[in-house]
């Protein structure tokens, strides 16, 4: 269970993408965008509520200062020159000194020209910005051609599914997209190019990839059929995959073939090829794939996670990741290209009394995410390897002992890409969760270079209530930070707390106080208070007092970014949301209980813990809460939506039961299954508090349920307002492209609430008739990037938080920020005691060799971060530790975020045909019924949850509850029109068989 539990937590619902859906999202938004160019008026309709002149303007960061480099929790050295978002792949270019590429989690491609020239992005009008990797082919002229496989491949919660393969030969002025079809919705890990065939042979290393908002409430969009390993003849005109079973069998599906996760070519043999696949192993090819030999690992035992292999002049190595996701299985070195392998050791390091990376599963590692292995090329024996986890490590002699590159701090921890500098022999480029970074053999030093890199990883950002110059945001492992619009550009960014930022807010009354979430850990719920404006926090005392009051009642857990909400006319009142609610009178020095309700569908972890909560603006005693939906229990537990009319309320003497909540989940319209897919977020209005917006994920092609619906009863009914009512694929040219909204924004400076901002997962879109038509609204400045955040402050001056390119400003809105009048004095805050100074020593598991010696640089100056060191109880140590992702912390388990008690999915896929069904009617009369079968083709029984439709269709036929191996049964679905003309629906079977739940597309002809 344990490998299964592993890839499950990272499924979700695995809604899926249908072929072209999201191409079609993103060509209707340029052709949205091609409208308004000319126009008086960048807006749905022509309304005197949005002007020409509005523009976005990006904040940076340009880079973040400040930022102390945290490995394990702990805190080395001083503070880095300078940090940005994830870096996922890295090429050095040998043909030009100093020419290079970079391809970023979500904030595209970028180049920097000379070894002096500032990075610039390339890949900005391409449709996605999510990259997973970069080749280059130097041999062709008069440029060298620039591959790069989008869609991130670190398999974590936001790690953005991508839009296939994408070939330049002119230094990226210019795009050719390839293998659109077969990749749409997948990510890939890994490309390798052999250069020597014309045309160029390309294998492509596919796996999952997932949708996320700023709650991490993360599913795979992806269709886990197209995962595996690809290969093209024809450069990259077609694609064949290699077919579920070619690398035996796969832990995870029956079916479907387990995903890729790095190929390579030996230069100095093109046709021996080794592949990595999750959960079965490594692969050797001596062919160029035309057959494929399993390695032989010795010691390997407890079965295979994600695993990286590197190969040069007939020298090969391979790290392999434990199955659960967690610590490492073992490193192996081959001499002669794969064809057999010896042991070597593991590399970790010891911070103060942390251990990260390493063979042990009690160590802080996550191999599922932190994993980069390169080969130095200046060493001739290929002897010298750097390999990358949470830590960085070398080693001169193959494995047997390695060293710590960072034993001081310098770059940033979990590592993802390496390329070795063509123009300094065993200097290398390093791309993290913290940027860019250069290691300089000869000094052995780092100099960050994010200077120009504006791809910061925003999940929140929170607007000082009344000065526009100033905003909090919360960044993916770059901790929260401080925006002052007075300072440079370049130092505009400052990090005031640390580790992974969630939700980041002032106090609405009184700014003085601010406060923040950090990333939920297996300890629990962590928050940070500030009384000084947002420059300092402290975390220890709040967050052991919230961690005892959900133990007092038995809370079940907390999202990943937990929701706060500061209550708009009382000072210091805060509102926390886990699976119930807690309320601060004090600024978040002590919490209690605001009710005794649970607010979530009903599971036993924070998987479906609450995503956000929201205080109406206009009247505190009134509230929305929304929780998230999961698959990973038995039977998908549905989101939930309340509303309550005693938000100013709390458990007390008086009040037994603090506030009453009402759920109105049963209120949405007929077509929105709770269970079925996944809301993202609420958007008051901020005059009214009877009027919200409600936002859904997933494309309606697939789930056939809209994506923005309306109340305007305080939740008693709701309506459709995207644009597209009948559900039509594609969407009409002036409705909401089908594509993931993350999150609303009701602007205040219309107060009819008919202007509403959607984020979605490509760019921020507009409307000002209350949804009934829709308009692009990046503006020609925010590119095809998530936008986890959209919020505003009491001027109406609009911040949008992306996952990839940092922070804007919507100017032309509102009015201008102004100096805050006197607010009520700060009260203290208590200062950390300070702690011992914990130095790192590089180890290697696995081998009796000599402990490796720390750089000659290392000056033990670690110091254990004031947040967060509190303990929640006398029996529980409360140290929340840096957790890249939602899906592992630095105990042996995953993440409880995403691991509730395991849905028990069975190694056996259901098989539902036919893929779609047409039917014929007349108004008013039902159909014949059409038989639609599930099959079990596997060797265990499949449990069938249950059957949903859509649209004016029904089931007439249901399945029993249970499906034996090799046997079938028939759903049998009738057609009812409501109007004439065309009519759409979908059939989904829900299941617990490993390819998810399962959907037919329904299309009927009313007469």
């Amino acid at each position: 269970m344990a490998r299964e539990a592993f890839l499950l937590s990272r499924r979700g619902l695995n809604f899926g993408v249908p072929p072209g859906a999201y191409g079609a999202a993103i060509a209707q938004m340029r052709l949205q965008e091609l409208k308004a160019v000319g126009s008086a008026r960048l807006d749905a309709t022509d309304s005197p509520q949005a002007a020409a002149s509005l523009a976005w303007s990006a904040l940076g960061p340009l880079p973040l200062i400040d930022e102390i480099p945290a490995f394990g929790g702990v805190s080395l050295g001083i503070a880095l020159a300078g940090a940005t978002g994830r870096v996922t792949a890295l090429i050095a270019d040998p043909t030009v000194s100093g020419r290079m590429f970079a391809g970023t989690g979500d904030g595209g491609v970028w180049m920097r020209a000379n070894a002096t020239a500032a990075f610039v992005p390339i890949f900005d009008l391409e449709p996605t910005l999510s990259i997973g990797a970069l080749a280059l082919d130097t041999t062709t002229s008069p440029n060298p051609t620039l591959y790069v496989g989008s869609g991130e491949g670190n398999g974590s919660a936001d790690s953005y599914y991508g839009e296939g393969v994408f070939v330049s030969s002119d230094l990226g002025t210019t795009w050719t997209q390839l293998g659109a079809s077969n990749f749409a919705h997948a990510s890939i890990a890994s490309i390798a190019v052999d250069t020597t065939q014309t045309p160029r042979t390309i294998y492509a290393a596919v796996t999952y990839g997932s949708s996320a908002n700023r709650a991490d409430a993360s599913w795979v969009e992806g269709d886990f059929s197209q995962d595996g390993l690809w290969r093209s003849a024809d450069g990259g005109e077609s694609w064949i995959p290699y077919p579920a079973g070619t690398f035996g069998a796969c832990p995870y599906f029956t079916s479907d073939p387990c995903p890729a996760e790095s190929v390579v070519i030996d230069p100095a043999s093109p046709t021996t090829v080794l592949v990595s696949i999750l959960g079965a192993g490594v692969f050797r090819s001596s062919n160029s794939g035309f057959s494929w030999t399993p390695a032989s690992l010795p010691n390997l035992s407890g079965g295979v996670g994600r695993a990286s292999v590197a190969a040069a002049d007939g020298v090969a190595y391979a790290m392999i990741g434990a199955a659960d996701g967690i610590e490492f299985a073992g490193f192996y070195k081959s001499a002669n290209d794969g064809v057999t392998w010896t042991q070597a050791s593991v590399p970790s390091a010891t911070v103060g009394d942390t251990t990260i990376d390493g063979a042990n599963s009690s160590n802080f590692s996550e191999s599922f995410f932190d994993q980069t292995l390169a080969i130095d090329p200046a060493d001739t024996t290929g002897a010298t390897i750097v390999f990358g986890g949470i830590g960085i490590y070398r080693s001169i002699n193959s494995g047997t002992s390695w060293t710590s590159l960072a034993p001081s701090g310098g770059t940033h921890s979990d590592q993802h890409a390496i390329a070795f500098d063509p123009a300094s022999a065993h200097s290398f480029f390093l791309g993290n969760d913290g940027g860019l970074y250069r290691f300089d053999a000869h000094t052995l030093t780092w100099a960050a270079l994010n200077a120009s890199i504006g791809v910061a990883q925003a999940d929140s950002v929170g607007p000082h209530p009344t000065n526009s110059a100033v905003a909090l945001a919360g960044f993916q492992d770059n901790g929260t930070a401080l925006f002052d619009a007075t300072q440079p550009p370049a130092s505009s960014w400052t990090e005031v707390d640390n580790l992974d930022g969630g939700s980041a807010l002032f106090d609405t009354v009184n700014p003085l106080f601010a406060y923040h979430t950090f990333a939920t850990t297996s300890v629990g719920a962590w928050v940070s208070r500030s009384t000084d404006g947002g420059v300092t926090f402290n975390s220890a005392a709040s967050s052991a007092a919230l961690q005892t009051a959900m133990a007092t009642v038995g809370d079940d857990g907390a999202a990943y970014y937990p929701p706060l909400a500061s209550d708009p006319a009382v000072a210091e009142r805060v509102l926390f949301g886990a699976h119930s609610v807690y309320v601060s009178n004090d600024g978040m020095a002590t919490w209690a209980p605001q009710t005794t309700q649970n607010l979530t569908g009903g599971c036993n972890s924070g998987a479906c813990a609450l995503e956000d909560l929201e205080i109406a603006p206009s009247d505190d005693t009134k509230a929305y809460a929304l929780s998230m939906e999961t698959s990973t229990t038995f039977s998908p537990t549905p989101f939930q939506i309340f509303t309550t009319d005693q938000a100013d309320l709390q458990v007390s003497p008086s009040q037994p039961n603090g506030a009453e909540w009402t759920n109105k989940t049963s209120q949405l319209p007929p077509i929105v299954f709770p269970n079925a897919t996944q809301a993202t977020g609420i958007a008051v209005d901020p005059f009214d508090y009877s009027t919200a917006y409600l936002s859904l994920s997933g494309f309606t092609a697939a789930t056939g349920m809209g994506h923005i619906f309306v109340t305007t009863d305080f939740g008693g009914t709701w309506t459709q307002a995207d644009g597209n009512p009948t559900l039509q694929i594609p969407p009409p040219a002036d409705a909401l492209p089908d594509v993931p909204v993350l999150r609303l924004l009701v602007d205040r400076n219309d107060s009819t609430a008919n202007t509403v901002l959607a984020a979605t997962d490509i760019g921020i879109f507009r409307t000002t008739d209350g949804g009934s038509t829709w308009a692009a609204f990046n503006l020609g400045v925010i590119p095809a990037v998530a936008v986890f955040d959209i919020e505003q402050n009491l001027s109406g001056v609009v911040f949008a938080a992306t996952h990839g390119r940092g922070i804007f400003e919507l100017s032309g809105e509102g009015s201008p920020g102004t100096t805050p009048t006197s607010t009520p004095a700060a009260t203290g805050s208590a200062t950390p005691a300070p702690t011992p100074t914990p130095s790192i020593t590089a180890t290697a598991t696995g081998t009796p060799s000599p402990t490796a010696t720390a750089s000659p640089t290392a000056t033990a100056t670690s110091t254990r971060t004031a947040t967060p060191t509190a303990t929640a109880s006398p029996t529980a140590t409360a140290t929340p530790t840096s957790t890249s992702t939602p899906t592992a912390t630095a105990t042996p388990t995953v993440t409880a975020t995403f691991t509730p008690t395991p849905m028990p999915t069975v190694a056996a896929a259901l098989d539902v045909s036919p893929s779609s069904a047409t039917f014929a009617a007349k108004l008013g009369k039902q159909s014949k019924a059409k038989k639609v079968t599930a099959a079990n083709k596997g060797t265990v029984s499949i449990t069938l949850i249950g059957a949903q439709v859509t649209g004016d269709f029904a089931l007439s036929k249901l399945c029993g509850g249970a499906l034996k191996p090799k046997k079938k049964c028939a759903y049998g679905v009738v057609f009812t029109p409501t109007a004439t003309g065309l009519r759409t629906g979908l059939l989904t079977v829900n299941n617990n068989g490993s390819s998810g739940p399962r959907t037919v597309s329904l299309s009927g002809t009313g007469d």
